[in-house]
């Protein structure tokens, strides 16, 4: 289907009501909410989107042209009873949001399903005003908790050993004194002090009982 809004759409919107619309939406925070099938302006209730996935950001001016797009990519969904065809000027921004909206009784209800859906409004159809959506309750105004910090350790305690007794002071490998070698080379187990010290010269020593007796004489005789 052409797109171009040359003849009246096929969902009864006309060419003069898809230019109508269009300069709805050329005025800062204004714009509409029609039904797509019968062309009827709801007078009461409260317009909210309840579909973001189809919303579409248009930089003003918007044209009929544009409307008749958007009217013919998203028939499936527009054609779903209760959904109206929605639009809105964004005085901030200065862009144009076209949007698949329901009406709903109560201005509670509408607020209630555009915080669901992340909306900034809702349209008030009795008044023409739209209504901020606030921040969710749980989130408004107040900060994320700070992370706690972990505790700092405390610092061990260094272990003193305890004094020794005066006159008793126990002797360590650092404290023991360096034992001197003897003049004339290094100490060996031969002559280390407190050895017994071996002959120098001749056999072995003989025992006393092996000393020999005189000549012909018994060993108890002399």
């Amino acid at each position: 289907m052409n797109h171009r809004a040359t003849t009246d759409h096929e969902d009864g919107l006309t060419v003069a009501l898809l230019a109508e619309l269009a300069a709805a939406c050329a005025v800062p925070d204004g714009g509409f909410t029609i039904d797509p099938t019968t062309g009827v302006t709801p007078c009461t209730g409260f317009a909210v989107s309840v579909h973001p996935q189809y919303e579409h950001v248009i930089d003003a001016p918007v044209t009929a042209d544009d409307l008749a797009a958007y009217l013919t990519r998203h028939a499936s969904i527009l054609h779903v009873a209760g959904r109206a065809f929605g639009g809105w000027h964004n005085p901030d921004t200065g862009r144009v949001y076209l949007d698949v909206s329901i009406v709903v009784p109560t201005l509670a209800e509408a607020l209630d399903h555009g915080r669901a859906a992340r909306q900034l409004s809702v349209y008030d159809l009795a008044t023409g005003a739209c209504i901020d959506v606030p921040a969710p309750a749980s989130t408004a105004g107040k900060e994320p908790p700070a992370e706690p910090t972990p505790p700092i350790p405390a610092p061990r305690a260094e272990r003193t050993p305890p004094p020794c007794p005066p006159g008793n002071h126990a002797r360590t490998a650092t404290s023991r004194p360096p034992s001197k070698p003897p003049a004339g080379g290094k100490p060996t187990p031969k002559n280390r002090p407190g050895s017994t010290p071996k002959r120098l010269t001749g056999g072995p020593r003989k025992s006393p009982t092996s000393r020999r007796s005189p000549k012909n004489g018994s060993p108890h005789s002399r």
